[in-house]
């Protein structure tokens, strides 16, 4: 089969990027020819298998947030590892359009663009997209995202097979962007299958799209089972080894640092736990990119038991969490958060927000998870919680740290490993292609 693949975000970034990253390499294990229209900036690299065809639309990086010299994200700047399309030299007169209001990296809000620059947007991908179809004339299209681009190509080309999968975000770009929804829902209702991560999004796209439920599907996701693995952990989780040494325990975050990702108030419960003469001694190691200048600031003045990594790639993510005891994100809002399944094949115990949708999944795909899922708050808005909502949280968030703190670091919990192995990429990416 020959597959076209796109999206308008960077292929290796965030949740999406790595969805459509690990699709691809697993349609090229299985024989089918591929290419990928993306988004990216000039100076970044595209990695995918050999023989996929890569059909780059670039935009403009026009303003840079510090990163921690010596990160994965200082040393970015590489040439592209497979075949590029010609798509011009010229770059979009603006940073990349985020699925996210914040990203891991300079971009564009979706609500703040013009008429004028939605006409650029257009006519930069399709012309992309069309170069595409030319070459490959696939029998099948991928959108990421049910959103804009998704649209545009089917606007532009009715004729070709598309399916379209939602990574939540999208859903709230529906609600948040006034500029776009009305152009946007007829042409995603009208894309010849929406596939959903689990059943509550599925139901959410129904209502929001007006998709009969027979075109919407529950495709999952998956995790790299060649790289997060637990058995390259150099050792077992912290212990006690003498009456008067502790081994801290090991804490990590992977993920952007936003506000809608909980990250301040993991920071000061980090705090609380820290100044509590109960909680065991911990290190915390934080990983991600950060445009959001309010969290920013904090990261100038983190306490001396928590290091920040800055943005890195796949394979330093995979060694952060073996390295670590306890994986936490405290999110307000997910699609189906991968980075769960990583941690968990790692030897790493994920807590986790108890986001609508989550919990049903992971319980029907891996029963003997050990994730401790934090009561969601009472929610303002689609990703921030009402001021009481938030000190809930930030209670909540503190036990049930503070209690597997210190089980680990006294020994008494069970060192047992989840059965991840029904949760593959290739199961996910053979899945999309029976439907």
């Amino acid at each position: 089969m020959k597959i076209l693949s796109i999206t308008a975000q960077k292929p290796h970034s965030t949740g999406s990027g790595t969805y459509l990253t690990e699709l691809v390499r697993s349609w090229s294990k299985a024989g089918h020819t591929q290419a990928v229209v993306c988004g990216i900036y000039p100076d970044d690299a595209v990695d995918f298998p050999a023989g996929v065809g890569c059909y780059p639309v670039f935009f403009t990086d026009t303003a840079c947030v510090k990163q921690p010299s010596g990160t994965a994200a200082s040393r970015s700047n590489m040439f592209c590892s497979c075949k590029v399309g010609k798509s011009g030299v010229n770059a979009l007169p603006f940073p990349i359009v985020g699925m996210s209001d914040i990203m891991p990296y300079t971009s564009t809000r979706y609500r703040d663009l013009t008429p004028h620059m939605i006409s650029q947007f257009e006519e930069a991908f399709i012309s992309t997209v069309d170069r595409a179809v030319a070459d490959l004339d696939p029998d099948l299209i991928v959108c990421h995202h049910l959103f804009l681009l998704t649209a545009l190509v089917r606007k532009h080309f009715p004729g070709r097979k598309i399916y379209g999968i939602s990574h939540g975000t999208d859903l709230r770009q529906m609600i948040n962007c006034d500029n776009l929804r009305e152009f946007v829902r007829p042409e995603i209702a009208g894309i010849d299958r929406a596939l959903a991560l689990h059943a509550e999004q599925k139901q959410k796209i129904i209502e929001i799209f007006g998709i009969d439920e027979s075109r919407v599907h529950v495709i999952g996701s998956g995790y790299n089972a060649r790289l997060f693995r637990a058995d390259l952990r150099a050792s077992g989780n912290a212990a006690i080894t003498s009456a008067d040494t502790v081994t801290p325990v090991r804490i990590c975050y992977a993920g952007k640092i936003s506000r809608p990702k909980g990250v301040p108030e993991l920071l000061r419960v980090l705090s609380m736990l820290k100044e509590d003469p109960e909680t065991a001694p911990f290190e915390v190691t934080l990983a991600g990119g950060c445009q959001d200048e309010a969290v920013r600031s904090a990261l100038d003045e983190l306490q001396s038991n928590i290091s920040w990594l800055g943005q890195i790639p796949q394979p330093a993510l995979a060694e952060v969490l073996r390295s670590n005891d306890i994986f936490v994100l405290p999110s307000y809002f997910e699609g189906l958060p991968l980075v769960l399944i990583e941690a968990m094949a790692s030897g790493a115990v994920p807590v986790c927000t108890d986001l609508p949708g989550v919990r049903p999944w992971i319980s029907a795909n891996v029963p003997d998870h050990n994730i401790r899922f934090v009561p969601m708050p009472e929610m303002a808005g689609i990703d921030q919680p009402t001021e009481t909502g938030r000190e809930a949280f930030v209670a909540d968030l503190f036990c049930i740290l503070k209690d597997l703190i210190n089980s680990i670091s006294s020994g008494e919990l069970a060192d047992t490993l989840p059965d991840t192995s029904s949760v593959t990429w290739d199961a996910v990416a053979s899945r999309i292609l029976s439907i």
